[in-house]
């Protein structure tokens, strides 16, 4: 009998030795961050200011962390496009340049709504419309027709063109 305590204390010990279960599918699954999306980055703007948004983003834990608003800006998505006037008179340095950059290359694909954010954030930029002599890229901005558009138009253009 005394065997058998024995034999039933020492599996019991091992038992609780073993490899660990798994977590649950669902605790596996929060416990991933998920991707900011533009609105998850409007909503945040909206509740803690632009200015405190992009120093949570940009503090020493992950300096890069907005690199992936850049890489959704440069897209030319009218979501991102939006934050843009929220997020242009706080960055600075490296990271005014990284959005500058976002936006230079969105200019080709949505010359309307990168426009629209530049209005609404500053004007135009030489640093955005960048004196490339590109065609196509002078092509598309040419194409901007509404009339609310025209100033920051006629700046992005002369940029453009060098001027």
């Amino acid at each position: 009998m005394k065997r058998r305590l024995t034999i039933f204390a020492l599996l019991a010990s091992l038992a609780a030795c073993g490899v660990p279960a798994d977590p649950p599918r669902d605790e596996a699954l929060a416990a991933e961050p998920t991707p900011l999306t533009a609105a998850h980055l409007a909503d945040l703007i909206a509740a803690d200011g632009a200015a405190h948004t992009v120093a949570v983003l940009t503090g020493p834990a992950d300096p890069t962390g907005l690199d992936p608003i850049f890489a959704g800006i440069a897209t030319g998505d009218a979501a991102w496009l939006s934050v843009v006037p929220s997020l242009r008179p706080v960055v600075g340095g490296v990271y005014a340049d990284g959005l500058a950059d976002a936006l230079a290359r969105a200019l080709p694909m949505q010359p309307s709504g990168v426009l629209t954010a530049l209005q609404a954030s500053g004007g135009a930029s030489p640093r955005i419309c960048r004196a490339t002599g590109d065609p196509d890229m002078i092509a598309a901005v040419e194409g901007v027709a509404d009339p609310a558009l025209r100033d920051v138009r006629t700046d992005c253009l002369a940029f453009l063109r060098g001027q």
